[in-house]
């Protein structure tokens, strides 16, 4: 087994899971990061639809309840490296409930979650098959109705899908190289857009009518269905391919899928942007293409030789793999560009997860209450939810340079910097301080998300160095420099401790040193 320094093990944590408490980072410490994979790879997850379905019977499933189950996931979920990817997935295979048409149907937005959690340790070329006959997709990217071509009336069918899975989901605007260099080409030209959005007509909602459809539990969760008097049945011509296979859009969209997903690209422009989420937002040209390789190959090797993948082109769980164990990962930073700014979401969850009070992922009954995470995205929170971007183009793009930085000077992307408003770094504090001092959740009578436990923390807070050091090592890896734990230690030290009600000041000192620990540089870069 590899030997792991406390360092090892909090770095690979920061970029596999949600965030760690001091018990996971224990077992990864016992196990090693080889085991620890595998047993993740083998995980049960417990599926958003089912829940859904459940509470549906008896209530309007609102968009709050499908953000609460993925809360509910990433604090207490135990298949965390696919949790992670999922959410990576949904910031680059994007829907939100954020979106008129969407909000409209929040109960089967559960399908299209389950779709990316089935698919994130899975294959992602199954994933975009998948996403692509979703309804909620269909809503999203208005291919859902999408008609064949009316010349007398003057109609042509809807480009934006054709637009998005090209541009977002699979080949990008520039042709690459394996290591994700751009080779100065253009992938696709506004006829391979209008030639491939002829090849997305004819569906609509399952086993009703296309013009007038009728939703219910019949059919809310099923894929979509092809209206063969709706497919553009004449031959049709996108990036030098043809699809001329009749009038069943479901056959002539995987022909075009297969097209798609068969393109050099894909394995570079996916590659990159799991990186980018997990890791580093500037990956080196060879750390690309090693990771590419392995999602080309469908496998990777563990260092103790493990085979890892499907042997399949585009298997996730070989690429998330690849991904971890890359000696740039898993190596000390050598200069400055390598690391990310994680996103407030990713901050939040990591205080979630490292305090939190036991339990398991519900699998029937109520859903939990998740106040206080389910309005993240508001401009006086986190700006920041899951399932709610703002455009397709998510809450911030993989290719996002600063303006005015030094960052922009060397030539760097710094894709969450797009959030990092001023107003956004105050409501930030704000929010954190207010999820420490409610302890994720207050107290209502229901099943909460997210409760957290500092109890022990409390019991060293009449030692403030301790209590740092304590704070240092689970939230920041034990980076914080000696001068900034100095200053927490002062500030802790300040508040009086009443020896007739010591809760309260061990209580307003644990707050004290967490919210300064949250808030330094240290803890939202990760390096």
């Amino acid at each position: 087994m590899e030997e792991l320094t406390d360092a090892d093990a909090f770095r690979f944590m920061q970029q596999a899971t949600f965030g760690a408490s001091s018990d996971d980072l224990d077992d990864l410490m016992q196990k090693g990061i080889n085991t620890w994979l595998v047993e993740q790879l083998i995980e049960p997850t417990v599926d958003y639809t089912p829940r859904i379905q459940e509470q549906s019977a008896s209530r309007n499933v609102n968009a709050q309840d499908i953000k609460t189950l993925f809360w509910e996931r990433a604090v207490y979920g135990d298949d965390q490296l696919r949790q992670r990817i999922a959410y990576a997935l949904s910031q680059i295979v994007v829907t939100s409930l954020a979106d008129a048409a969407v909000g409209t149907y929040p109960a089967p937005f559960g399908v299209y979650a389950d779709v990316l959690q089935r698919n994130a340790l899975g294959n992602y070329c199954t994933m975009v098959r998948e996403v692509s006959f979703n309804p909620i997709m269909g809503l999203y990217l208005t291919h859902l109705g999408n008609r064949r071509e009316d010349p007398v009336n003057g109609f042509v069918p809807d480009e934006n899908y054709a637009r998005e899975v090209m541009q977002l989901f699979t080949i990008g605007l520039e042709e690459l190289n394996l290591d994700g260099t751009p080779t100065g080409e253009e992938t696709y030209t506004n006829e391979d857009i209008a030639g491939l959005a002829q090849v997305f007509t004819g569906l609509s909602w399952a086993d009703t009518d296309f013009d007038r459809p009728r939703i219910s539990d019949n059919n809310r969760f099923l894929p979509m269905e092809s209206f063969r008097a709706q497919h553009e049945d004449r031959p049709k011509t996108f990036l030098g391919s043809t699809i001329n296979l009749g009038d069943d859009a479901v056959v002539s969209i995987n022909a075009a899928l297969d097209v798609l997903l068969e393109h050099p690209n894909v394995a570079p422009f996916i590659s990159k942007q799991l990186i980018q989420k997990l890791v580093t937002s500037n990956p080196s040209p060879e750390y690309v293409e090693r990771v590419a390789t392995a999602f080309n190959a469908g496998q990777t090797y563990l260092s103790d030789g493990t085979l890892i993948g499907s042997g399949q082109r585009c298997d996730l769980a070989a690429t998330a793999a690849a991904i971890l164990i890359d000696p740039e990962a898993r190596g000390e930073p050598e200069d400055d560009d390598f690391g990310k700014l994680r996103s407030p979401l990713l901050r939040a969850a990591h205080l979630l997860r490292a305090y939190r009070v036991e339990k398991d992922v519900s699998t029937s009954g109520p859903l939990p209450s998740g106040r206080n995470l389910v309005n993240l995205e508001e401009e006086n929170r986190l700006l920041q939810n899951v399932f709610t971007a703002p455009s397709v183009f998510n809450y911030y793009r993989p290719g996002f340079v600063a303006p005015g930085t030094e960052s922009a000077d060397r030539g760097l992307v710094t894709p969450e910097f797009q959030l990092a408003t001023t107003s956004g770094l105050v409501a930030y504090i704000n929010t954190m301080e207010f999820l420490i001092e409610e302890k994720g959740a207050a107290p209502d009578g229901n099943v909460m998300v997210a409760e957290l436990d500092y109890s022990d923390l409390e019991a060293l807070a009449d030692q403030p160095a301790a209590l740092v050091d304590r704070v240092d090592q689970v939230l920041v890896g034990g980076t914080l420099p000696d001068d900034t734990k100095a200053l927490i230690a002062e500030a802790v030290d300040e508040i009086f401790i009443n020896p007739s009600n010591e809760q309260v000041g061990r209580g307003l000192r644990t707050q004290v040193a967490l919210l300064m620990a949250v808030v330094s540089p240290e803890y939202v870069v990760q390096r």
